[in-house]
């Protein structure tokens, strides 16, 4: 279906199958954009696309299955990894098709982000109108405006949490924080925030960055990280993200008798671990859960009381003295990179390890130097980088000195790949 020149049309295909045809003039007028609707059978969301001239896919939108015109849905926006291709399917499966509209969103430039306002405002531009379109036909709820994504969208996401103050939140998946937008401000309103990323995935610092920054905002911070995991998503999704999304959706509710039941449930679960390392490990997940900060008083201490009977063993002790020492380094990380301070902290990653040898922790601070190195290397590229285009700032691109008349739109300037420290 092409539109040409003129408003755009809108194709609503109705709950039972009936085709109408309206001509509107709105603001999605002045972007070109048509709206497609497709089937969809009895019980399964439903799927809206939308289609804008800046962009080479459509945006995809679902419906959850109990939805209802009465009521106003709070909605996610997700934004796909390099390469990809826009997809509802990750949030889906976190919101098992209810309680959220979810919108699968792709990008006005493909490849690397390049972190300007100037940038921003291109991607903003498809956001807001894609929001107003569906507050307006689908009863979006525009105060309950959440953005997400993984890798590239997951940089995405925090930038455009820097850039639109009245987003509800977000979800940072495989990413972090690294370039300001904009000067940064105390929310007005508290935002809560999802970071979720493979503890051996090199954003790793980034994403505890993310939790520093955004913390100092006055933002709801909820960090996941999955052990053993590199840069990618959890085989069969993360429960940590299922149950933060029930409880955004559903604020308002008590959650205490299903809490309840779920604790009673998981330390069963671990207290049947054979491995008592693999029994600390479990618990200390457990207490960082979404429902975890739901349980009551007496729930958690009791929960406390059997991690710290656990860490008067020999085993789970060490590992847990390594981890305090562990912590101490990531916590002096999260605060920033250069390449004199990367170093220090790969030669302490290093000595950690060989400190603690025999521990778990000691074979993650192992990768934690290693994965310094590459930081070093990566730091020392950037700035080189930085240099070469300061030069020709200076000296315009004909070698005389001058402005260069594309500042702010030059796509190499501030990039952030969607992994930078992945080889390519």
């Amino acid at each position: 279906m092409i539109i040409a020149a003129g408003l755009p049309a809108i194709r609503v295909e109705g709950l039972l199958g009936v085709r109408k045809t309206m001509w509107t003039c709105n603001t999605l007028a002045l972007l070109g954009a048509f709206f497609l609707t497709q089937g969809f059978a009895a019980g399964a969301p439903k799927r809206l696309e939308l289609g804008f001239p800046q962009l080479s896919k459509r945006v995809q939108v679902v419906l959850p299955e109990n939805y209802s015109p009465e009521r106003k849905w709070p909605a996610v926006f997700y934004y796909h990894a390099t390469g990809g291709k826009p997809t509802t399917s990750v949030m889906q499966a976190h919101t098992r098709n209810r309680d959220w509209i979810v919108v699968g969103m792709t990008y006005t430039k493909e490849g690397s982000l390049p972190a300007t306002a100037e940038y921003l405002e291109k991607e903003f531009i498809i956001l807001a109108s894609t929001r107003r379109h569906l507050a307006a036909k689908w009863n979006l709820d525009p105060r309950r405006c959440y953005v997400g994504g993984f890798s590239k969208g997951g940089w995405m996401a925090g930038f455009l949490l820097q850039y639109d103050p009245t987003l509800a939140g977000g979800i940072i998946l495989g990413a972090g924080h690294q370039f300001l937008i904009r000067e940064p401000k105390r929310f007005r309103q508290p935002k809560s925030l999802f970071v979720g990323v493979g503890r051996m995935d090199e954003n790793y610092p980034f994403a505890l960055r993310s939790v520093v920054h955004y913390r100092s905002l006055g933002a709801r911070v909820m960090m996941k990280e999955w052990n053993g995991l590199g840069h990618a998503l959890p085989e069969g999704g993360s429960l940590a993200l299922t149950q933060w999304m029930g409880l955004e959706a559903h604020p308002e509710e008590d959650y205490k008798e299903e809490v309840k039941g779920w604790l009673v449930e998981r330390l069963d679960q671990i207290q049947g671990l054979p491995d008592l390392v693999d029994q600390w490990t479990a618990i200390r997940d457990l207490e960082r859960m979404p429902f975890f900060r739901m349980a009551g008083a007496d729930d958690k201490a009791r929960v406390a009381v059997l991690r710290i009977a656990l860490e008067r063993g020999v085993r789970v002790g060490a590992e847990a003295k390594a981890l305090t020492a562990h912590q101490g380094l990531l916590r002096r990380e999260a605060k920033g990179h250069s390449p004199s301070g990367c170093q220090r902290l790969a030669t302490e990653y290093l000595a950690l390890s060989e400190n603690h040898a025999g521990t778990r922790q000691a074979d993650i601070a192992l990768g934690d130097h290693e994965r310094m190195k590459k930081l070093i290397v990566h730091l020392r590229t950037q700035r080189k980088i930085e240099a070469e285009l300061m030069a020709k700032d200076e000296a315009g691109e004909d070698g005389v000195p001058g402005i260069d008349p594309f500042k702010g739109e030059r796509e190499e300037r501030g990039q952030i790949p969607a992994n930078p420290l992945l080889r390519r």
